[in-house]
């Protein structure tokens, strides 16, 4: 028996900002975001000095297509969870933070 069934829900355009704002150097493993931890110098990995990268699957174009075949495989559990009164939606916009809070609640429910 399932109690609950949670739903992060974040609008697509946030996770298209979120994903197309990551770089990368594939060299050192470092990760960089442009807006939430930028590198000291623009399109620099701090670590080795070498260009970072904007990744493939990263692109706005390959994230939107993700999230295509991601809403068409999920909405069915949406709908199943919603019908069985067991879904509960989080704020994913929110922090980090109040998102862990959110979910805390309800398991704690």
């Amino acid at each position: 028996k399932i109690d609950y069934a949670i739903d992060v829900d974040v609008p697509d355009d946030n996770i298209v900002n979120r994903m197309s704002g990551r770089r990368a150097f594939l060299k050192c493993g470092a990760t960089y975001h442009i807006v939430y931890a930028a590198p000291k110098v623009e399109d620099v990995c701090d670590t080795c000095g070498e260009n970072l990268v904007l990744r493939d699957d990263d692109k706005p174009e390959t994230v939107s297509k993700r999230l295509k075949v991601y809403h068409e495989q999920t909405q069915p559990l949406i709908d199943y969870y919603t019908k069985q009164g067991v879904l509960k939606t989080v704020d994913g916009t929110a922090a980090l933070d109040k998102v862990f809070q959110a979910i805390v609640e309800i398991l704690g429910e």
